[in-house]
């Protein structure tokens, strides 16, 4: 069953902080890139070894169908990505890194969604390989699952 869409909308305020609210509101983002240029690190040498693997190859030869998709899924799970698998591993580098009062779980798990859907995409052939976040080509948002 299609999903009914609502009439919604965006609102952009700017916000009037303290220079000491400025200081964590960068120190969140820059957390937030670096975490996801590490989670997307680990899914790029994943991808990297996983194309490299006989049952990758396998599955590319086969022509397109249920069994291909199987076949691609199953050496996916086997290489470990996932989208839930790259929301423990941005966790685990989370807390590794001492990042628990700058980012929260749910942010940390959108943050490896984000890594996620631009790896799948570049996967599919649907768009290139996913950048790095750097100094010019920062993140502009860090998103949550709740309110």
């Amino acid at each position: 069953m299609a999903r009914k869409h609502t009439p919604s909308f965006i609102i952009e305020l700017p916000l009037v902080v303290t220079p000491e609210d400025d200081r964590i509101l960068q120190s969140r983002m820059v957390a937030g890139q670096r975490l996801y240029n590490g989670v997307l690190h680990s899914a790029l040498k994943w991808l990297r070894r996983m194309r490299e693997s006989n049952d990758w190859q396998t599955a590319k030869a086969i022509q397109r169908g249920k069994k291909s998709k199987r076949m691609f899924r199953d050496v996916r799970d086997r290489f470990g990505l996932s989208e839930y698998h790259l929301q423990a591993v941005a966790t685990e580098m989370k807390n590794q890194a001492g990042w628990q009062n700058r980012l929260g779980a749910h942010e940390t798990q959108k943050i490896a969604t984000r890594v996620w859907n631009s790896l799948f995409e570049h996967m599919k052939g649907v768009r290139g390989r996913p950048r790095f976040k750097g100094r010019r080509r920062t993140l502009h948002s860090l998103e949550g699952k709740t309110n």
